[in-house]
């Protein structure tokens, strides 16, 4: 039989196949969500702490479609999701004093280790100082980030109407 006609050649060489899938990541959007993202970052630094421009690079070392975008929108997306959600907790400002270390709220961290990284409806709670997760990191020396303060919560309007 010819090689040519065989069915290995036909569908192509192993290397050419591995090719094209790395570059098909390159060039497709991620379909984890920036949550995902943002916590798989932050979950491979040794203390589950870092810096956003650390985030930045994380992601595009891991996603090099990133890197491929002509606008940094995307950035702006990394930020908002710092801020909105709750999974995340901005820690002690960094040693040169250029930003501010980012890190995951006791309550979810747990969830995130499980690869679980699905929204929750229930506000996150801190896990009491028994915790030995908690314990084991000293950097989240103040658990008690109370989620009650009136900044955090929904105003309600009264409108009354003439």
């Amino acid at each position: 039989m010819d090689l040519h006609e065989s069915s290995y050649y036909a569908v192509g060489l192993p290397n050419e196949n591995f090719c094209s899938r790395q570059n098909m990541k390159a060039s497709s959007k991620p379909q984890e969500s920036y949550v995902e993202l943002i916590a798989r970052a932050i979950l491979s630094s040794s203390n589950y702490q870092m810096l956003l421009i650390d985030i930045y690079e994380w992601i595009i070392t891991e996603y090099p479609y990133f890197s491929t975008l002509q606008s940094k929108a995307w950035r702006n997306s990394i930020r908002h999701n710092l801020s909105l959600n709750e999974c995340f907790v901005r820690q002690q400002k960094s040693e040169n004093g250029r930003g501010y270390y980012w890190g995951i709220h006791p309550a979810a961290l747990d969830a995130f280790i499980r690869g679980d990284f699905r929204r929750r409806q229930a506000r996150l709670r801190a896990k009491r100082a028994n915790n030995p997760t908690i314990q084991s990191m000293p950097w989240m020396i103040n658990t008690e980030l109370s989620f009650d303060h009136p900044i955090h919560q929904t105003q309600t309007y009264n409108y009354s109407y003439c």
